[in-house]
């Protein structure tokens, strides 16, 4: 009996259906699907994402307009500055009267400068010292810190000519105005040795050479000192010499 009793009660058993699992605790199910749904939302076609600004809506180009014609940035630009006010009067940025303004004259521009430049100049002429000697056919001279070989030098004509002023035919003070020039442009150009033609004054009033008389303090004082290193008359076998040959200061 006891048998029968514990089979039936087995087979009731067997029929009965498992009892249901207890569902998994999650507390935070309920924020992920609020989660879920805020960003299908945010995703939706034609609303903007949070925290992004929204993308300038594209207008048609005007009349005559191509869309090639204008660029990306272009169309942006113009969304977004749409509604702005335009400012009134002009649109160019340069005042109208800019080209109206006067240049202040050249002549009346002060150089503050050439005070300092002029004490400059005085103070290199001042330390430039030559020692020139003239006896009446030849005249040489050369800075102190030259070496005395440079005058023999020259004589002898071992340097290439790199030019030659002429002065025939010229007064004093426009004698010496060329020679300024001649001698910095030159040095200038790179030249080393230069020929200055002064002539034997023959022909001038009395047969005097003016300008041979002058040539040696020209040479050694003023402007063209800075240029000079020596210089020396070219001897000529007819008399006294009609030119000297000047070695120029390096660059």
């Amino acid at each position: 009996m006891t048998t029968k009793k514990a089979r039936k009660k087995q087979s009731a058993d067997a029929a009965k259906p498992p009892p249901a699992k207890a569902p998994p605790n999650r507390p935070f199910a309920a924020l992920a699907k609020k989660a879920a749904a805020k960003k299908a939302d945010d995703d939706a076609p034609g609303k903007p994402s949070a925290g992004k600004p929204s993308a300038p809506t594209r207008t048609a180009p005007p009349r005559g307009a191509t869309t090639a014609s204008k660029s990306d940035d272009l169309v942006s630009f113009e969304a977004y500055m749409r509604g702005a006010p335009r400012i009134a009067g002009t649109s160019r940025r340069i005042p109208k009267t800019v080209s109206s303004i006067d240049e202040i004259p050249k002549s009346e521009v002060v150089d503050l400068d050439e005070p300092a430049r002029s004490r400059l100049r005085a103070l290199v002429d001042g330390a430039l010292r030559f020692e020139v000697m003239d006896d009446g056919d030849v005249v040489e001279g050369r800075r102190l810190d030259v070496d005395p070989r440079e005058l023999r030098r020259l004589r002898q004509q071992r340097y290439p000519i790199d030019g030659t002023l002429d002065l025939h035919g010229m007064s004093g003070e426009v004698a010496r105005t060329n020679v300024d020039r001649f001698l910095t442009r030159r040095r200038s150009e790179g030249d080393r040795a230069v020929l200055v033609v002064h002539g034997k004054g023959k022909h001038s009033p009395g047969g005097s050479a003016v300008l041979r008389g002058e040539i040696g303090a020209w040479l050694s004082q003023g402007a063209s000192a800075r240029e000079v290193l020596a210089f020396a008359s070219v001897p000529e076998q007819d008399g006294p010499s009609g030119a000297v040959m000047v070695l120029l200061a390096k660059r």
